[in-house]
């Protein structure tokens, strides 16, 4: 997975630069520890960060307050991990991407159900358009995470192309599976089945105040709490408090518990930074296999190939695992070592 992460920055980098993006982002990263038994418990991940090469820092309190001015000095603090990270808007990156793809004639589909896969050397898929209210029930239902279906429809009609009701079947030279926690019903007819489960999160985000005597209001990039697994990160005039891994259980019903959390967190680190009256919750599923990595290429399937299973790593991973799935769609050899991603490890 720090293969793959690493390419994918590589390619997350390129793309900016070439398309020009300008999406919310900035860099570093501060695992916060609160006590020396926090310490201690993060040896052995700092231990598998040395033989990667990844570059790294510890640093006392008063380091991390210079990091992160903004931290509150009374929350006990006995140092931390400086990464050098960085973090971004996905959804902002998500969104100018699909604009460049629109630019290049790639057309898209929204509020459609892909009902069935039929393999072959020009392999077809049946789907059907939906209404939005009734994309969105399903994508609830099926974990997907909470949208309101009215805000759906205005971000997304104009851009959906027009389609008739009813199923409909159309041939491509290939198709790719990234359809999260629907995958295993489309594949499971031709004999792969998947052991994919959805490990759900939580997140609150709301606007950071504006304090003319408090100018480092918030954090300056992200911030993550070791203790708790609350990772604290800076949306342009926002802030995101995310964190949790409930598995299974459903999109709609939220845990009072996990919600508390984040906001003790916040509270803890940055009391008062955000207006919290105008917070947004959110709870979403990050589909994931046993062993960690996502499996990417040929699924064994004729003209099937796959991009699923990235789990909570799925911004860390996307845009080096497309570009693996596309090199080996298109015949070119990977520019990484893509051994452990491919299906086969899958196989009993």
């Amino acid at each position: 997975m720090q293969r793959l992460a690493m390419f994918s920055r590589e390619r997350l980098h390129a793309l900016t630069r070439g398309l020009r993006l300008d999406y919310e982002r900035s860099d570093g990263y501060l695992v916060l520890l609160r006590s020396a038994r926090d310490l201690a418990a993060v040896q052995p991940g700092l231990a598998v960060l040395r033989e990667l090469d990844v570059a790294f820092d510890l640093l006392d309190p008063a380091a991390c307050l210079r990091v992160e001015p903004g931290l509150n000095p009374a929350t006990p603090l006995h140092g931390g991990v400086h990464l050098q990270d960085e973090v971004g808007n996905c959804r902002q990156f998500a969104l100018l991407l699909r604009t460049h793809a629109q630019r290049l004639g790639v057309r898209f589909r929204f509020h459609t159900t892909v009902r069935a896969l039929h393999p072959g050397a020009r392999p077809k898929l049946t789907h059907e358009h939906l209404s939005a209210e009734e994309t969105t029930r399903i994508g609830n239902n099926s974990g997907g995470g909470n949208v309101n279906a009215s805000d759906a429809a205005s971000r997304e009609g104009l851009a959906t192309v027009p389609m008739a009701l009813g199923p409909m079947t159309d041939e491509f030279d290939a198709i790719v599976v990234c359809a999260a926690l629907g995958a295993p019903t489309l594949l499971a007819p031709h004999g792969l089945k998947l052991p994919l489960v959805a490990v759900h999160g939580y997140s609150i985000t709301a606007p950071l105040r504006h304090l003319d005597d408090h100018v480092d209001a918030g954090p300056r990039s992200a911030v993550m709490d070791e203790r708790y697994k609350v990772a604290i990160t800076r949306m342009g005039k926002r802030v995101r408090v995310a964190g949790s891994a409930e598995l299974g259980g459903k999109a709609e019903r939220h845990h009072p518990g996990a919600i508390e959390t984040l906001h003790k967190v916040l509270n803890d680190w940055y009391p008062g930074a955000a207006h919290m009256g105008q917070a947004q919750q959110w709870k979403g599923a990050r589909p994931m296999l046993p062993d960690g990595p996502p499996v990417l290429g040929a699924s064994g399937i004729d003209g099937v190939w796959l991009n699923l299973g990235h789990g909570s790593s799925g911004w860390a991973l996307a845009c080096g695992s497309a570009r693996v799935v596309a090199d080996a769609i298109a015949g070119r050899t990977a520019a990484i070592d893509v051994e452990g991603l491919d299906v086969s490890r899958l196989r009993g």
